[in-house]
């Protein structure tokens, strides 16, 4: 048997933040602040990604050192919201891409730099790089396919969920598997709390332990999921049987390349058996969804 996820009720999951903002940039809390607001909520890390790019206005020059706010039950990833020139369908012609896990001395893009290179950097420098908001700023699929090197797609942004409903990531994220690009789903906050746009989005990390080189590695290997709400307690196949275990859910939807799909819908649905037999897609991704809109999302796996 193939254990997709890590079983949670034998091993410990971290649940935090990869997505947000300071007074560092243009947020409208300090570092402290935003710790304490993640820690009040019952996070176990987050991370400062403010944005790192030349403009002044509303970005810093600098990755943010958050370090001397980690404690034993609480802990922090140096990272970045990067930006470089080119986007085609944003205000200010800017990428978007979040880096977790970057060296305090990563250095802003030039004005030069285009985006492959600039993701090519954060990963040469060991972080964690995820496509941003790809609804928010209309990424298309050519823009989204000269970056199929980054790690993950943002499924889920609650801040422009909530904004502007522009906070899903399906579409990006489907066209790089139609293409047959492996890669991770995050959802995150991108929270700049000067509205309610904390705690909505999050991961939910299978780590060996709460430190920052236990949480990057464990996103790197995939050993997480996504969610707003609904949680996997258990996902695992054997042959081309596909079990499904969860919180109460009313919807679990199992999709694959082109528009194949299956699912499961009623009440309260806690387990779900899948036949993959003639299921004619070589990789899938599991979404689940509760009566209250509460959403959970599983990586893609590649099962044949």
């Amino acid at each position: 048997m193939n254990q997709l996820l890590p079983d949670a009720r034998e091993c410990q999951y971290f649940r935090g933040n990869l997505h947000g903002h300071s007074t560092h940039s243009d947020g409208a809390l300090s570092a402290e602040a935003v710790v304490a607001q993640y820690q009040a909520l019952g996070y176990d890390f987050t991370c400062l990604s403010d944005h790192l790019w030349i403009e002044p206005v509303f970005c810093a020059q600098s990755v943010l050192d958050t370090g001397h706010l980690d404690s034993d039950t609480f802990v922090t990833i140096p990272s970045g919201e990067i930006h470089c020139l080119g986007k085609k369908h944003d205000r200010d012609d800017l990428w978007h891409l979040v880096a977790n896990g970057l060296p305090l001395d990563f250095a802003s893009a030039t004005e030069d730099e285009t985006a492959p290179e600039l993701l090519e950097r954060a990963l040469a420098a060991g972080a964690y790089v995820t496509l941003a908001h790809p609804e928010w700023h209309s990424m298309t699929s050519e823009e989204a396919l000269s970056l199929h090197r980054a790690h993950a797609v943002e499924i889920y942004n609650h801040g422009c969920h909530i904004e502007c409903m522009r906070g899903g990531g399906t579409g990006v994220a489907d066209v790089l598997l139609q293409e047959g690009h492996r890669f991770n789903l995050i959802a995150t906050d991108d929270s700049h709390f000067r509205i309610a746009d904390f705690g909505g989005g999050w991961v939910m990390v299978a780590a060996e332990n709460l430190s920052a080189d236990a949480l990057l590695a464990a996103l790197k290997s995939g050993r997480y999921y996504s969610s707003t709400g609904a949680n996997f307690v258990e996902m695992t196949l054997e042959e081309s049987r596909l079990v499904v275990s969860c919180s109460p859910v009313s919807h679990i939807c199992v999709s694959g390349q082109q528009t194949h799909s299956m699912s499961r819908n009623g009440h309260n649905i806690t387990r779900a058996e899948f036949d993959l037999s003639a299921f004619d897609s070589d990789w899938f991704r599991v979404t689940l969804c509760g009566s209250a809109g509460q959403m959970g999302w599983s990586n893609p796996v590649w099962w044949r």
